[in-house]
């Protein structure tokens, strides 16, 4: 049995990174995703894998059912891959907040690290340069897409900072402003500043039920998903908790809850991805915990069974295989 296991790039940070897996930049459209998931279906599928031995066929069937397969799944799909979408914009945020503690470890990776302009352009190349024979050696696809993951873990912190210098330029020119505008104000204020200070203290007063309001709708929001869920709706539970991540992603809570209705529909990446999120805010959250002895423990307790005739076909024709609606050959 093969150890199919990548701790690379954004693997590290315990995110699937379904697009270096496929080998596509994380802007790839569904169209170029469907035409690579093909290509490389073709490339790894017993029928017409190249590899020699059956040491390598096997190998190459492992690594398109537990990595190919499910990566296509989580982006052909506009849901999932808006999901995947969501979840890189969080690790983007993240890596902002460790870039000087994270360790770059491949030089494919510095090159566009180090890179001063054009990076966006480089970028894409520099994908495409790894995924051109990213199957071809079944002895080397863990190695390349780890060197993919690494470039899209750079590619997302550069896009903070670009995020970040922008705010910083708007920032300057609004101080400037500011700056210049007091210049030419008089010392005995007029009538229309007096008049601007009422304003301003009346929009001071409203800011509170604002902010209160935001609460309120945050407990809506959760008591909505709870109820939908319970009449079984557990995608308008998801959409309830996604609106509420958008008002406060460091809710445990929320993530927890958003993890329970993953692992309800049978979602165990997006599940995890929230546990683990909610865990690190407050390991003793009431729905943190129920997650981890009504899914995660049960798991351990099943793990390592085995289901006999897996995989085999029940009838030894040899057509090409239909992967989610679509025949390969």
């Amino acid at each position: 049995m093969m150890n199919i296991n990548v701790k690379y790039g954004l693997f590290k940070y315990e995110v699937k990174d379904y697009y270096s897996i496929l080998g596509v930049p994380i802007d790839a459209s569904a169209k170029d995703i469907r035409l690579r998931y093909l290509k490389i279906a073709y490339q790894l599928h017993p029928d017409t894998c190249s590899a020699e031995t059956p040491e390598e066929k096997e190998k190459a069937s492992q690594i398109l059912s537990k990595l190919v397969n499910p990566a296509y799944e989580n982006l052909y799909k506009d849901k999932l891959r808006k999901e995947c979408q969501l979840i890189f914009a969080e690790m983007s945020r993240r890596l902002a907040s460790q870039v000087n503690d994270i360790t770059i470890s491949t030089e494919i990776a510095k090159t566009l690290h180090q890179a001063e302009k054009n990076r966006d352009k480089l970028y894409h190349e520099l994908v495409q340069k790894i995924a051109v024979d990213q199957y071809q050696d079944i002895n080397t696809v863990l190695t390349k897409i780890a060197l993919i993951s690494e470039l899209n873990m750079v590619y997302l912190m550069s896009q903070n900072e670009t995020q970040r210098r922008e705010n910083i330029s708007r920032s300057s020119r609004n101080v400037g402003e500011i700056q210049s505008s007091e210049a030419i104000i008089t010392q005995q204020p007029s009538p229309e500043t007096v008049a601007n200070n009422t304003t301003q203290v009346q929009n001071e007063t409203e800011a509170t039920p604002q902010a209160e309001a935001g609460v309120n709708r945050l407990d809506r929001l959760i008591a909505n998903a709870e109820n939908a869920a319970k009449i079984g709706n557990l995608e308008q539970a998801i959409l309830d908790m996604r609106e509420a991540l958008k008002l406060d992603n460091a809710n445990p809570k929320v993530h927890g809850l958003i993890s329970y209705y993953y692992y309800k529909q049978g979602n165990k990446t997006y599940g995890k991805i929230h546990y683990n999120k909610a865990f690190s805010l407050n390991p003793n959250e009431p729905i943190v915990r129920q997650i981890k002895e009504e899914f995660l423990e049960e798991n351990k307790k099943t793990k390592g069974k085995s289901s006999k005739g897996k995989g085999k076909n029940k009838d030894d024709k040899k057509e090409g295989p239909t992967v989610f609606g679509i025949r390969l050959w």
